[in-house]
């Protein structure tokens, strides 16, 4: 929680210092190895097999890599999105994995596509992050755009993918943050509790 005289904004800014760190830290074979450990949680989860729709990113900055889970969704015949900013924030395209390109703020982002369907018919969201705790808050990196993207999904199912060293035992929280449902780390399963996803 914040320090005295430290406001909500400043402590999520030191968060993210540190815990960006830890996660560049990560050697490349072992970021690969613990990202298989976590898509294997995340394809055994009924949320997973339910869902039609799936929802993931592109990893940058050593992020935990969707690749196993989307490789998993797309033998099953599942849809498969991306996000591309657009003027009027976030929004989830159809995309293949392959067909990505950098966008404006270097992010591999699809050119086109079908728009994920509205409303959520069996959506599942991989959602990356900086951090989140057991309640399912999530630290991002800070320009508010999943949780802004995610608030106009309210049905979708939100899963957090992250290493086990992103977890903190509780994080600041602003009103317009949007939990996670569950966060997949290489060790386990936390459930937040607002929607039953295992």
């Amino acid at each position: 929680m914040a320090a005295m005289g430290e406001d909500l904004e400043q402590t999520k800014r030191r968060l993210r210092r540190g815990l960006l760190a830890a996660r560049r830290d990560l050697s490349a074979p072992t970021a690969t190895q613990l990202a298989v450990a976590v898509c294997r949680r995340v394809c055994s989860l009924a949320a997973f097999g339910a869902a039609r729709h799936v929802v993931a990113y592109a990893p940058i900055d050593n992020e935990v890599d969707p690749a196993v889970a989307l490789a998993a969704a797309r033998a099953a015949g599942k849809c498969i999105y991306f996000p591309r900013r657009s003027p009027a924030g976030l929004e989830f395209l159809r995309a293949d994995p392959e067909s990505l390109i950098r966008g404006a703020a270097g992010i591999p982002e699809p050119t086109g596509g079908v728009p994920l369907p509205e409303p959520d018919d069996a959506v599942l969201f991989l959602v990356p992050g900086v951090a989140f705790d057991p309640r399912g808050v999530r630290l991002g990196r800070g320009g508010g755009d999943y949780d802004r993207a995610l608030a106009r999904h309210p049905a979708a199912v939100r899963i957090g993918l992250a290493y086990e060293l992103q977890v903190a035992s509780g994080l600041p929280e602003d009103s317009w943050d949007v939990r996670m449902d569950a966060v997949a780390t290489e060790l386990r399963l936390l459930e937040s509790g607002l929607r039953r996803v295992a």
